[in-house]
């Protein structure tokens, strides 16, 4: 049998930067999940609509904040953007 040296290598197929993109769209979940679950207790509170928005998208970019700046570097001990 002879060697052929057109083997399908998946690594090289797959972008790296789709893992962050994925890494990104997941966090971006997470964050979205935990605005609106909270949304209804400011709601009890007494905040108005507007104010509800500015605290739902607050809330959704603490979490990436938070993800980014303090959890991923934890869990990876490397940078985001090392790779690309």
């Amino acid at each position: 049998m002879g060697v052929h040296n057109n083997i399908h290598v998946p690594r090289d197929s797959w972008p790296l930067y789709m893992w962050y993109v994925i890494e990104f769209f997941i966090a971006l979940g997470a964050g979205l999940g935990i605005s609106l679950v909270s949304m209804d207790y400011f709601k009890k509170m007494g905040f108005s609509d507007a104010m509800t928005t500015w605290l739902f998208w607050g809330i959704d970019g603490a979490v990436l904040l938070v993800y980014y700046l303090i959890i991923r570097p934890l869990i990876m001990k490397r940078p985001v953007l090392s790779k690309i």
